[in-house]
């Protein structure tokens, strides 16, 4: 399968990357020239990842992350958002917009007591967090599945498992972490105090 993977140097788009890679995927990527570019020397080298600057070429899936001004423009059987700081996706047919709960993971903007989630501070002891976050290693084998199962429908909601919920909705996917959330919490910090200077809090 071949997929393009748009914003690939945002953090999402960075675990996207890699776990399509760990599944023999072959990859396109395109940057956002507006975020910082440090993330591009962790892809490593990888004959099946190379850097695009353009949307001429077909692929059979195209993941966005966030917003994008030519998303239209994209030539994919199946095109994917994951929209980010609020960003709804435009109206078009060809697009299933993925609507997340909090993810967090390496990468992100953060600091040694939690995570910043549309430019707010949520604490890694907070309910909030407790409740409605998601690590990216638990989300990104779903986006697989979904990938390469695509649906008719055009919105689809993941939540936590211990996401607090009225009821379910018939396009809702609900997923259990892999890991007990403070083990990730616990590599998430170790990874910070690490690379802490590539980190934007």
């Amino acid at each position: 399968m071949s997929i393009l993977v748009v914003n690939c140097n945002h953090w999402i788009g960075f675990h996207i990357v890699n776990t399509l890679l760990e599944h023999d995927f072959n990859i396109d990527g395109m940057i956002n020239p507006n975020l910082q570019d440090d993330l591009l020397m962790f892809f490593g080298r990888n004959s099946d990842f190379q850097m695009v600057n353009d949307e001429k070429r077909e692929y059979e899936t195209c993941i966005i992350i966030g917003d994008h001004p030519k998303a239209q423009d994209f030539k994919a059987g199946n095109k994917w958002l994951l929209p980010i700081n609020g960003i709804q996706k435009k109206e078009q047919t060809d697009l299933t917009t993925i609507h997340t709960p909090i993810l967090f993971g390496e990468w992100m903007p953060m600091n040694e007591n939690g995570i910043y989630h549309h430019n707010k501070l949520i604490t890694f002891d907070s309910e909030e967090f407790k409740n409605n976050a998601l690590s990216i290693h638990s989300f990104t084998p779903v986006l697989l599945q979904l990938i390469q199962n695509p649906s008719e429908t055009h919105e689809l909601y993941v939540h936590s498992r211990h996401e607090k919920r009225k009821s379910p909705g018939k396009n809702a996917i609900y997923i259990r972490e892999s890991e007990p959330k403070e083990k990730y919490v616990a590599d998430l910090k170790k990874h910070y105090k690490r690379y802490k200077k590539f980190y934007y809090s």
